[in-house]
């Protein structure tokens, strides 16, 4: 591959966002106004162009020379060799996150030209958002091209400050305030881990760059020339996984993630359902190699990823308001991808990750083109029918959640059944809980779907319904396109399906590191499997999304008393998915509450025993100062009587001596 092509394309990914992001900044508020939104435009449409001509690059590189480091200059010098340099590390994981993530960008900031006009004024806060918006894009992709782990961490914290800021857009609202603080915390718990396996990876081999700290790790040495133990290598592992919890909002990490719908919709879509959030999916699998050589941890990663997924997917059943609804899937699908990562499918998890980010950023832009209509209200109690008012938004709106619920030969349905399938080989516990996950995503997808779009019309009193602009519908229909055919990418017809592509990246870590996994490409290979075993999980996994759509039509349309029924019968577990498992409850009881005294008795030691000491050294001098203030009064008489005192007090002690 030409370097310096791929130098340069690089190059634009990052600066043409950072422009924008400068620009609209500047001369937002002065000069662009209700124009903000092009320098922001522009700029991530530039980084798109980039990425694709760098795909193509990879794309068409001969087998064996589909991956390279590029050095773009010397940052931190250490003598006369460089001891931290900006590197991108180019592949073909790089190659598809960076269409993933300039792609769906794209999209959502044109989108939000209409939305935020509507739900934000141009002259106060719209060249803000923008601004934040490209920042983002350049913070995301900084984190994917990083080629060793320090620019990796300072993208990782670069996404997590702009996450903080588009959440608390509408700082001005207590609950988005709140919830903005509440990401950017517990946030800081995941990277707090994250870090300090930064620290050790650099401790323990002596360097940050990818390709030596992966090679030492193969080579089960240390940077010293030492043995590389298992604890050793665990611990890094498990210390990067607690990052991944955090950004990827696993358990315990979750909550942070519902919490940030509080900012505009085009937020979520952006940040927290197609990009951020899959930066520890993302991570995980670049550090494949560190992952496979602890089976403890491989074997968290898939327990914590099955759990989540389906923790996140019984929530999602009892919540009414349509932008959580969706939080809590995206959740449970962020499981489904680490579900992937830690049983050796880690192309099928980047794979769901490339379907999910077309699927669930076209739900959350189509719940935001709900809101847009029903004048911010976004609670599927509050209005019904809108299939009628919102023709075009309820098409879309269908495509995505059909790809969601894995409905047969949509995108959701191609990803989402290829983890399962690897789980049921390598940990069968877990790939049954994917099944049952699976089920319940289809049933509370559209339960959401017949609540909103079918029955009688309802809208809010004073609510004015209309559909949507060209700004907002156009991104809609292509994500929509995205959503009912990414799935056919992994189509093998040509030779270069989506996991051949890949295979460089993983052949040598994931798929080496798992016998089940080389089998099962073996059998693969061979396509001797029989009807069943070839195809007998695709039909059980449509078969249980199409259960779980007459489930809830039979439930929400034709028989829409009986939900209540259901709930009057189990109010305890209905309470416990309304309120989430009590695990806000459980984290202000064992974790908040606990610091808040604590910091009340921090300040009463502050108050009263720092300030109490302060205030008696003080009082001393102070006394002092009282008493001898009478003696310079400032009259000539007084300090003449005071020098023949004081003369009188030295002749007496010299004759007394």
């Amino acid at each position: 591959m030409p370097i310096e092509t791929l130098k340069l394309c690089g190059i634009v990914i990052l600066l043409a966002p950072l422009a924008g992001a400068v620009l609209a900044g500047a001369l937002g508020p002065v000069r662009l106004r209700g124009r903000s939104h092009w320098p922001a435009i522009l700029g991530v449409a530039a980084a798109f162009v980039a990425a694709i001509v760098l795909f193509g690059q990879v794309r068409s590189a001969p087998a064996g020379e589909t991956t390279a480091m590029v050095s773009v200059y010397e940052w931190i010098a250490n003598g006369t060799d460089a001891a931290f340099t900006v590197d991108f590390l180019i592949d073909p994981l790089t190659a598809i996150m960076l269409l993933t993530v300039t792609g769906i960008s794209l999209l959502v900031v044109v989108y939000s030209r209409d939305y935020m006009r509507e739900h934000g004024s141009p002259l106060r806060g719209y060249e803000r958002f923008f601004a934040f918006l490209a920042l983002f894009v350049f913070s995301m992709c900084a984190l994917v091209l990083s080629g060793n782990f320090l620019l990796l961490y300072l993208g990782w914290e670069a996404v997590g400050l702009c996450s903080y800021l588009l959440i608390g857009f509408y700082y001005g609202r207590p609950a988005a305030a709140a919830a903005a603080k509440k990401a950017f915390l517990v946030n800081r718990v995941g990277d707090f881990g994250f870090g300090l396996g930064v620290l050790l990876i650099y401790f323990t081999f002596g360097t940050l760059e990818y390709g030596p700290v992966f090679q030492m790790v193969q080579d089960g040495v240390t940077g010293a020339g030492d043995a590389l133990t298992s604890g050793r290598i665990t611990t890094i592992a498990l210390l990067l996984l607690c990052g991944a919890c955090g950004k990827s909002a696993q358990l315990p990490l979750h909550v942070w993630l519902p919490d940030a719908m509080e900012g505009p919709s085009p937020v979520s879509a952006l940040i927290h359902a197609a990009t951020m959030v899959t930066a520890g999916v993302y991570m995980i699998a670049r550090c494949g190699a560190i992952f496979t050589a602890s089976p403890i941890a491989m074997t968290a990663v898939a327990v914590i990823g099955a759990i989540t997924a389906l923790f996140a997917a019984t929530i999602a059943l009892a919540q009414t308001d349509m932008k959580r609804i969706l939080a809590y899937s995206t959740i449970s699908q962020l499981g489904y991808m680490v579900l992937g990562v830690g049983v050796y499918a880690a192309d099928s998890a980047i794979f769901h990750l490339f379907t999910h980010a077309f699927f669930k950023a076209l739900l959350f832009l189509a719940a935001g083109s709900v809101m847009h209509a029903m004048g911010g209200i976004i609670d599927v109690r509050q209005f019904g029918g809108l299939r009628k008012i919102l023709p075009w938004t309820f098409l879309t709106f269908m495509a995505g959640s059909l790809a969601l619920a894995g409905f047969p030969f949509l995108s959701g349905f191609f990803s989402k059944d290829e983890i399962i399938h690897h789980a049921l080989t390598i940990h069968p516990v877990l790939g049954v809980l994917g099944l049952v996950t699976a089920l319940l995503t289809a049933f509370y997808t559209f339960r959401m779907v017949f609540l909103a779009f079918y029955g009688s019309q309802r809208v809010p009193e004073g609510v004015h319904p209309h559909e949507s602009g060209k700004w907002m519908l156009v991104p809609l229909f292509i994500l929509s396109i995205g959503a009912i055919g990414a799935g056919y990418v992994n189509i093998e017809a040509t030779g270069r399906g989506f996991h051949h592509f890949l295979a460089p990246v993983f052949e040598h870590t994931f798929v080496a590191a798992s016998p089940a996994r080389a089998a099962a490409h073996g059998v693969a290979a061979t396509a001797h499997a029989g009807f069943w075993a070839e195809y007998g999980l695709m039909i059980i996994s449509g078969g249980l999304a199409i259960v779980g759509i007459l489930t809830a039509y039979i439930l929400y349309v034709q028989q829409n008393w009986l939900p209540g029924l259901i709930r009057a019968s189990a109010p305890r577990s209905y309470r416990a998915l309304w309120n989430k498992y009590y695990v806000d409850e459980v984290y202000d009881a064992g974790v908040v509450e606990p610091a808040r005294q604590t910091a009340h008795v921090c300040v009463g030691l502050d108050d009263y025993l720092i300030d109490g000491l302060l205030w008696l050294v003080t009082a001393i001098v102070r006394g002092i100062g009282h008493l001898l203030r009478p003696f310079q009064s400032g009259m000539l008489q007084g300090y003449a009587l005071s020098m023949v005192a004081g003369i009188a007090i030295i002749v007496l002690l010299v004759f007394w001596a």
